[in-house]
Formats: structure tokens, sequence, C-alpha cells
């Protein structure tokens, strides 16, 4: 079997998704009608089979390919099409990297190889979130919709998102090895769209299908009934982290002065637990000065339902750090690395690094599956983790990260991540984040061009500070930026800065850039630079690109038209950019580009689905962490 149908494989993982919606259809159907326990004749199941498949093929871009692949299977017992689909998968996509290794060996140029390489590690993880979209299907439950949906349309789009990496190393190689893997890559691309499509639609398929019974529930009101792939949350709602430095003192808990050490059990997380803590002032607008970030989220009479009183009093608690990392050897390592091989495989708990002052001289991976690593710095300027990886040296964009987070549920507070390769050495990223449900409170991300990767998944930013060139926020996460702070630094002669660069593939993917009360800005050296140097708001790296700036500071080094084109005309119809009721010198849009992609006059009704919790389709997991964050439109 060629390489071309190998690689086609990736896609039957997306059938297989699509099978599983036709089995938990047609099954709680059957389940939900009285009589013959046999239900009914083979006849009658065909018949229900055909349904369910043309049912939820109606929705694709790509409806007789859908419609056929589904139907090949003669039999008509839903877990038996899931079963043969995903042995086939299994099987196959082995076959695929097998194949890739033989292609990355025949390839003379070094980009090439290091192409064919990555593209093994990003469509193993591609066929890793098609799996576990299988599992979570596998689980479906109608009564719970909207909370299986948001988890499996994020890591589909994740699958897509790993597919199209793949493709984007292969740029700046030698020969055609990058058209090939496009075109090799092609049918399972369309496929895995179909799969996509299918689960944004599962509501209207079901509604469809006339399944008794269905209603949604978003919330669950026992921790018992939480599902498996949040059993994290139970954890970390134990403890609430990050539940410190904001709010007036009365709102705190009950707790004695830490100085005498009295009333230690019922401190916030690590509220003084490393020497005298230093009272932060509350978060303000950049734009008014107006205080945005001075309430607490959890009160002792606000905490969801499920927590009871002894989870209650665990967020009092003060636990320690899993592990304490110093350069001057006070800590159990030296080096971060060596603290993170501590972290347990499918961890569920959080495992709480704390990294004492200083310039980190390392390059840090987190594994993918080596979930819900806490890392705390002690301030931006004094706990700082720097590198210099680069495309000019060598290396393509996606490796050249200081930082990478792989592992779901990962935060970090009070850190810097750098790049210090500088602007000729082009795309050279800071910090990279391909883990879901990733949060960073009050972290610093330096560099210039392309920073911060925004890779995939689920990711929420508060209290940051992001500086770079060109590109310098970029990717296809659901990535939500609240009360942060872009800076935009002085570029190479002839340069222009763009501070986004949203890379969103299909038009039905979660991904996205919202930035909510930021302050976009720059540095002086960019302000006072003769002549003057030009920045724009964003620019589509990828066709369906979209980015949404609201509520937000913009200043004067944004030029009018505010966007900028990639190459001719492409993604000026199919991006998507919103506006909405930003201030400053900047943010008058009368002379903005006039693109159909340029969404304007969206009403205070129509933005609400791009605030937080609508836009995450579930943040519970954000709230938790005890950090500042708003769900809906923020207090100017």
């Amino acid at each position: 079997m060629g390489l071309s149908k190998k690689v086609t494989i990736i896609g039957l993982s997306s059938i297989v998704l699509v099978a599983v919606v036709v089995a938990v259809a047609v099954t709680e159907y059957k389940h939900s009608v009285p009589g013959d326990a046999s239900g009914g004749s083979a006849t009658n199941e065909v018949s229900t089979s055909n349904k369910a498949i043309k049912t939820v093929c109606q929705s694709t871009d790509y409806k007789d390919a859908c419609v056929q692949s589904l139907s090949s299977s003669n039999s008509t017992d839903p877990k038996e099409l899931i079963k043969t689909g995903f042995r086939a998968a299994m099987s196959d996509i082995n076959d695929v990297i097998s194949k890739s290794k033989t292609l990355q060996d025949a390839a003379k140029d070094p980009r090439t190889k290091h192409a064919y390489e990555l593209c093994r590690e990003l469509l193993s993880t591609s066929v890793d979130d098609l799996e576990r979209s299988v599992q979570k299907l596998a689980r479906f439950e109608a009564s719970k919709t909207d909370e299986y949906v948001a988890d499996l349309k994020t890591w589909l789009s994740g699958a897509i998102d790993y597919q199209e990496t793949c493709i984007d190393a292969f740029q700046n190689t030698t020969g055609d090895a990058g058209e090939k893997m496009k075109s090799l890559l092609k049918t399972s691309s369309e496929v895995s769209s179909n799969g996509l499509a299918m689960v944004t639609e599962l509501n209207s398929m079901l509604s469809s299908l006339k399944i008794p019974g269905f209603q949604r529930r978003l919330l669950k009101k026992d921790m018992s009934e939480v599902d498996p792939d949040y059993e994290w949350l139970k954890a970390i709602g134990q403890r609430r982290l990050f539940y410190d430095d904001y709010g007036p003192r009365q709102e705190q808990p009950p707790s004695e002065d830490p100085g005498t050490g009295a009333g230690a059990g019922s401190r916030r997380l690590f509220y003084d637990d490393y020497g005298p803590r230093q009272e932060l002032p509350p978060s303000e607008d950049p734009g008014t000065g107006a205080g945005t970030g001075s309430r607490r989220l959890f009160s002792e009479d606000s905490l969801p339902e499920w927590m009871g009183a002894h989870q209650r009093s665990l967020l009092q608690a003060n636990p320690k750090p899993n592990a304490v990392v110093a350069l001057d050897g006070s800590g159990q390592f030296k080096s971060i690395n060596d603290a993170l091989k501590k972290v347990p495989v499918k961890n569920v708990v959080p495992f709480v690094i704390l990294v004492k002052a200083g310039v980190y001289h390392e390059y840090i991976e987190v594994p993918r599956r080596v979930d819900n690593v806490v890392m705390i710095g002690e301030g931006t300027t004094k706990t700082k983790i720097t590198g210099n990886k680069n495309f000019i040296d060598g290396v393509g964009t996606y490796k050249t990260s200081t930082v990478a987070v792989n592992g779901d549920g990962f935060m970090a507070k009070d850190i810097a991540f750098e790049n210090s390769a500088g602007a000729a050495k082009h795309q050279a990223v800071a910090l990279r984040v391909s883990g879901d449900r990733a949060i960073f409170y009050r972290c610093q991300m330096d560099g210039y061009q392309d920073t911060l990767y925004t890779h995939t998944y689920r990711q929420f930013y508060r209290d940051c500070t992001i500086t770079g060139t060109i590109d310098f926020i970029f990717g296809d996460a659901a990535a939500v930026f609240q009360n942060c702070k872009m800076i935009v630094r002085k570029p190479m002669d002839n340069q222009g800065c763009m501070v986004t660069a949203q890379g969103r593939k299909d038009r039905r993917s979660t991904g996205g850039i919202i930035l909510q009360n930021c302050s976009i800005t720059a540095e002086p050296l960019f302000m006072q630079a003769q002549p003057p140097m030009k920045s724009y708001l964003g620019r589509p790296w990828k066709e369906y690109s979209r980015t949404i700036i609201m509520q937000s500071y913009i200043d004067r080094n944004i030029v009018p038209e505010g966007w900028s084109p990639w190459v001719g005309t492409f993604g000026m119809d199919t991006s998507y950019y919103v506006e909405f009721k930003n201030r400053g010198p900047g943010s008058d849009t009368s002379k903005r580009v006039t693109w159909k992609g340029i969404k304007k006059n969206l009403s205070p009704t129509d933005i609400l689905q791009f605030t937080a919790g609508k836009f995450f389709q579930g943040d519970a997991w954000i709230p938790v962490a005890g950090i500042p964050y708003d769900s809906g439109m923020m207090k100017a």
C-alpha cells in the first residue's frame, strides 16, 4: 500500500468519530424506544443506520465522500463499526510514521530531514487527539451535550492544527517535499474537517433523530459526577491556586498576620511561604486606570455547589511546593528540567514547582501527558527562563521555543520567558503552548519575531506582558488575553510589525485570538524612530484567521489601516477581524482597510460570543485557579 493511501488513514480516525456519533445516536435511540429487546429486524437496523449516516453527513463540506466512507461497512452493529475503524486506524497510522522515517532518511536537505522528523511527531499527536475524541464520544450523553461538544471541537481542531503544522514545517526547504506532503495530507485534512463539522452540528443531529429526553446540563451539582477528563478539576478545586495579591484585604479568607505565623493553616496559597510578601496593586485598566481585576471570583459563599464544606476548608490550606528550583543550590534542584522529571505521567493533581529568582539558561519542554504542572516564579524581573534558538541558525519555528508546553492543565505565574536571538535571526519563539486548558498569570514573554506561539487548544492569559516585532502573538489556539500589555519593539530597518497572526485553517475551528481590556503600544525606541516605523494589529496567517480586539487601549503606533495583508489578497475575504469599543489614539476605525473580513458594527449582543465564558464554551477550569477573571464583558 502506497504512502499516499497510508497518510489518509489519519482521516480514518475522524471517520471513526463519525461512527461513534452514529453509535451513540442509534444506541440511545434504540434504548429509548420500548419493544423487543433485540432492537428489531436487520432491515430496520440498516435503515436506522443509513438514516443516521445521512444525518451526520448533512453538515459536512464533503457530503458524498462522507456518506460513501461511512456506508462501506456491512456491519449494522455500531460498536463493530467503531472497533473495525479504530483497529484499522491504529495499525495503519503506525505504518505512516514508519514510511515517514524512510522518506526522512532519503532526504538530503537538513531542513527537509528535520521537517519529516517533526511531522512524525506532529501526526502522532494528531492521532492522539482523534483517539481521545473517540473515547470522549464513546462516553457521550445527550444530557451533557455542550460540555462534550466543547472538548470534542477543541481536540478535533487540535488534530487539524497538528496536520497543518506538519505542512508548515516544510517552508523554506529545498525541492518539492512540502508540496508532496501537502498533497498526501489533502484527503486526511478534508475528512478531519468533516469530523469537526459533524461534531459542531451535534446538537441538531441528535434533535433530528428525535431522541427522547434530550436536555442540556451545563454544570454538575455533585463532584462525583465530574467527567473523567476533568478529574484534575477535583484536585485543583481543593487548593485554589494563585489566590493572592489582588482584591481588598477584607475580602481575604480569615487569616492572621503572616509575619507572626499565627493562623498558618488558613493562609492563602503561596502567601508568605518564601520570604516577605510584597503587596501588589490591583490590576488597572491600561487606558483609564480604573481597577478591573480587584474582585475575587470565589468567596466562601460563592464556591461551586459541588465543593462541600471539607473541600472549602482545603482552599484555605497552605500546601508546599512539590519541588523547589534554585540556582544557588538552596532548593532540591538547580535545573527546572530536573524538577519536571519528578512529575508523574498522566498526573491528575497540581504539581507545584517553585522557581526561585535567577536567570535559567535552559530549554524546557513539558511533555505530552505530563499534566497539571504549576510553575511559580518570584516575579518577572527576578525569575527568567531564556534561550536563543532561531530560524536563521537552522532550527524550524516550532522547535525554536525556549519553553514548550505540551501537557494539559499547565499554569504559570510570575515568570519571564525569553528568546534573546534578536530581530536579525527571524523566527525565534520564547514560549510555545500546545497544551489544553493552559493559564498564564502575571508572566512576561519577550522576543522579536514569533515571540508567543499560541499553538492550539484552550489558553488563558491574565495580566501578562508580551513584547516583539513581527507576528509576535501567533497560532490557532482559542486564546483569551485579559488585562495584558502588547508592546511592539523596534524591528530591523524596512520591517513592519504585526501584533497578531492568527492561524485558523478551518472555518469551524475553535481557534481565535481575543484581546480584552488589553494595552497595545510600543517601546520608546519604536516611537522615536525616524523615519517612523509601521505597526499593525495583525495579519491573516491562515485562510480563516480570527482576531477580536475589544475594550482595549490602542496607542498611536498602530497605523490607521489597522490590518496588514499576508501575501496578495490571501485571507482578506475569509478572515474575521473585529474591533469593539476600544480607546486610544490608534483606535479610530474610520480609515481601516475595507476587506470583507473586517467585521464592523457588531452589536453588544453579537460581541458576547467572544467573551471568555462563551468563547471557551465552558470555563470551569479558570476560576478554580483563583486568579482575576471576567467571563463576560469587563468593566470600563
